[in-house]
């Protein structure tokens, strides 16, 4: 089994007794219950159990989780190969993506989280049209108002899906299992590693023509000339072309 977990950016200032915040909670609950299985049967099984987990850790810590920009969240992408299928599960905008032997990509998950301001504005829009009480456009010009609004759209139709304790978000993995077979390589990412003018099949297709750590090197230096904050990047590359 392998995966990636990648916890979401807190909205709030919580840390616990040794100073973790939400997001390192949150992605690390996850991927120490996965490395703690013996044997994985199914992951959306695992994905489940690790989200109610989640929930009564936060109730432990006395997290208010009727505030969902209070809530602790991560993103996970994670595959189980067995001998005759790769398993695969994922929320969020951790991705997985796997290449054929006829050198084609696929990519088998999709970034729920991709266009959710503009699909959170399309909301306040429609929902002041309903005469529903929604602070002026202007409020969300601020970044940190933004955000907060986009968190209640966490688990609900035209929203996106996290795993943050709510029960909701079950219905919102994506999964599915493809033949051993077909499959060459396999590549499970975290959003940092995103290209901002590539699709992810070419960001794919460059990793395996020059590398890894070349393609960082890129995001890097467009990170530095956007001036943005670097994010945590996180890939793993699986070779399955010997099996």
């Amino acid at each position: 089994m392998y995966g990636v977990c990648d916890g979401a950016t807190p909205l709030v200032a919580f840390q616990d007794e040794n100073g973790h915040n939400g997001a390192y909670l949150a992605s690390n609950l996850f991927a120490n219950r996965f490395k703690a299985q013996k044997e994985i049967i199914s992951l959306e099984k695992e994905i489940i159990e690790a989200n109610e987990a989640l929930q009564k850790e936060m109730e432990r810590y006395k997290v208010d989780t009727l505030k969902k920009d209070h809530l602790w969240c991560t993103c996970i992408a994670a595959v189980r190969i067995g001998e005759t299928s790769v398993q695969y599960a994922q929320l969020g905008d951790c991705m997985i993506a796997v290449t054929f032997h006829d050198e084609t990509v696929k990519v088998l998950t999709k970034d729920t989280v991709k266009g959710i301001s503009a699909r959170a504005k399309r909301k306040r829009e429609d929902d002041r049209k309903k005469g529903l009480p929604v602070p002026d456009e202007h409020v969300f010009q601020n970044i940190q108002e933004q955000l907060k609004y986009n968190r209640y759209l966490a688990n609900m139709p035209n929203g996106y899906s996290v795993a943050n304790g709510m029960p909701e978000a079950m219905q919102w993995i994506q999964k599915g299992e493809i033949s051993v077979e077909q499959i060459k390589e396999i590549f499970i990412c975290s959003d940092g590693i995103f290209h901002p003018n590539w699709s992810f099949e070419q960001t794919v297709q460059y990793i395996r023509a020059n590398g890894i750590q070349t393609y960082i090197s890129i995001i890097e230096e467009l990170e530095k000339q956007d001036r943005v904050r670097p994010d945590d990047k996180t890939i793993v590359s699986i070779d399955l072309s010997g099996m």
